[in-house]
């Protein structure tokens, strides 16, 4: 075996695992962080800003919800009020509360012109609903919508999950696609240095000796391109993780041809069950019950009240006291069509929100069908990129053998060189979006696929 096709075998023979660590090492390797794909769906699960957003949407519906409460419990509440007045009806009203009106006080001078009266007054005070249908399906949609919140939390979970393999594969290939131009480059390098050799003998032409050089410029370039999709795959994972700007991440997990997902889709429990589709649901009841609320705003309401007070001249003073207790009977016959433009509202709502949830239904089934396909011929492209790369492999080596004695040009070489280079960067990206398309069917039916 000739000396230029050993320097071919060599440079090939270095795997993306064996390279992929000496690339790394050009880093910050103190601030690399090895994490597994497993290590990284559970820290995107408590630090992912989309997620926790959703957390803090989660609350503010049960807050909302708890506010109902207020239908059923009452509402105490305690005043102290502080009055100075010469007023004529206040000041016998105080007297009068005060338990201290006099014979005297019934003088019209007196009445007409009262000296200046202080007053203070303690007042609890309990107001307790009884009847009200409009709070009633208030609070029942309320809940609806607490509990569509809450499976927009389930959603956003799977969807980060989804997100996050998009974006852990990423970086993987991003490595391994470096890794393979690395390789390559050290090929073409290994390439130039025999045809300015050949050229210094006269082996080649000069024509020959730039194509080798413009082959190293040209694998360089994209090296230099690959270093920046990895930083961007890795700014990526890093923001989906919630993880701060000196970490860099490193990948444990390879990207491999999985076995190909059995998928039995059941489109009715696809429908009726994944997370989302119960989210459009609750929020398609609640708005029924909103709209159902407005009508309830025609029907009477009844409520107690009830308090019980002191009145006295000094502060906190409890010389005289009273009570009252009774219950209001409410009948708001017209608003000022206020309430019909309220119903008008919900009922548009609900509407849309039907609709959406339709919508979604006819788009479930197109989405599975086309995720279906896409998976088949993804795993149609590994096949082909796997038989490409033999097929590759095999012409460079028999040209680099003719050209070592004489029999191939240099720009055949070339051309060899980079079609299997090509070749291994098409495969894979053929691997990744088989990954991607069996990520996305995890996504759809909320399952997961791979073993």
């Amino acid at each position: 075996m000739n000396r230029l096709y050993r320097l071919f075998v060599l440079a090939w023979g270095m795997t993306v695992f064996t390279a992929l660590p000496g690339l790394l090492m050009g880093q910050d390797t103190a601030q690399v962080r090895r994490m597994s794909l497993e290590q990284a769906l559970k820290l995107a699960q408590k630090q992912n800003f989309d997620i926790r957003k959703t957390e803090a949407d989660v609350r503010e519906a049960r807050s909302d919800y708890r506010s109902t409460n207020a239908l059923f419990l009452p509402q105490v509440n305690v005043e102290e009020t502080a009055v100075s007045t010469n007023d004529p009806l206040n000041v016998f009203g105080f007297k009068l509360k005060q338990e201290i009106v006099s014979a005297t006080d019934f003088n019209p001078v007196l009445l007409n012109n009262p000296d200046r009266t202080h007053n203070y007054q303690t007042k609890i005070s309990v107001q307790q609903p009884i009847l009200n249908v409009d709070g009633f399906l208030g609070r029942s949609a309320a809940r609806d919508k607490l509990s569509a919140v809450r499976q927009q939390l389930n959603r956003q979970s799977y969807y980060v999950e989804f997100q996050v393999k998009q974006a852990y594969f990423g970086l993987t290939m991003a490595n391994k696609q470096l890794a393979v131009i690395d390789t390559a480059l050290h090929v073409a390098q290994a390439f130039r240095s025999q045809a300015e050799h050949f050229y210094k003998q006269g082996l080649i032409n000069k024509a020959d000796l730039l194509a080798a050089r413009v082959r190293v410029l040209d694998l360089e370039s994209q090296y230099a391109g690959a270093e920046n999709n990895i930083s961007k795959a890795d700014d990526n994972l890093r923001y989906l993780l919630g993880l701060d700007e000196g970490t860099r991440l490193q990948p444990t997990d390879s990207l491999t041809m999985v076995a190909p997902p059995k998928t039995q889709v059941d489109y009715n429990w696809l429908n009726h069950n994944r997370s989302d589709m119960k989210a459009m649901r609750d929020m398609m009841s609640a708005s029924h019950k909103m709209m159902q609320s407005g009508w309830g705003r025609y029907l009477p309401s009844l409520n107690a009240f009830g308090s019980y007070e002191w009145n006295d001249k000094t502060f906190l003073g409890t010389g005289a006291n009273n009570y009252m207790i009774g219950a209001v009977l409410k009948w708001n016959l017209f608003g000022g069509f206020k309430n019909a433009a309220n119903i008008e509202k919900s009922q548009a709502q609900y509407t849309k929100v039907k609709l959406m949830y339709e919508d979604k239904v006819y788009q479930n089934r197109l989405q599975v069908d086309q995720v279906q396909r896409n998976m088949k011929q993804a795993r149609r492209q590994v096949k082909l990129g796997n038989a490409a790369v033999e097929q590759a492999a095999e012409n460079l080596r028999i040209r680099t053998n003719r050209y070592a004695k004489g029999l191939e040009r240099t720009t055949d070489v070339l051309q060899a060189e980079a079609a299997l280079s090509e070749a291994r960067l098409k495969r894979l990206h053929a691997l990744y979006q088989y990954r991607m398309s069996v990520s996305m069917m995890e996504l759809l039916l909320e399952q997961n696929l791979v073993k």
